[in-house]
Parts: C-alpha cells; structure tokens; sequence
C-alpha cells in the first residue's frame, strides 16, 4: 500500500510540472527555462559562456541587453531533442 501511495504522489508531482511547463511564455527567462529543463540556473549559465566560447553547449538564447538573456521555448525544445538517444 505504501508502493501505491509513493507512486501516487510521484505522478501528482509530474502532472503538476507538466501543468507549469504548459504555462511557460514564448520567451522564457534564464529561471524559467531552468525550471523546463528541470535544470539550474548555474548550469544554463555554464551553458551559455560555453556557447560563447565556440562550443556546442545548451540551447540557443537570446542575448536581448548586457543584463537580460532569453530562452525561445521551440529553440528550448528543439534543442532537447536533438540529444534524444534512440
């Protein structure tokens, strides 16, 4: 019973990161992109000042002003599955 109660509670957990990903703008902030990745903000910036560097690291962003990055959510996507391992 205690199996059934952790499952339970496991997909209610899902069902509720599914509903805010469905939520999530266009535009995605650095955060709210980390949050679609289920990811943290420290790593999507690692990810970028590789990018920068020439290396093929995280999705692709937007660099909108010195202080404001943002994440295409099909960029985001599109980026995600192409690191699907068949």
């Amino acid at each position: 019973m205690e199996d059934l109660t952790q499952e339970i509670r496991a997909l209610r957990e899902e069902v509720r990161s599914l509903q805010v990903k469905q939520t999530l703008p266009d535009l995605m902030t650095p955060a709210q992109c980390a949050e679609y990745l289920n990811r943290s903000e420290e790593v999507l910036y690692l990810w970028r000042k590789e990018r920068n560097a020439g290396q093929d690291s995280g999705p692709p962003f937007l660099h909108i002003s010195s202080r404001t990055i943002l994440y295409d959510r099909e960029d985001v996507l599109a980026w995600a599955r192409s690191h699907r391992v068949n």
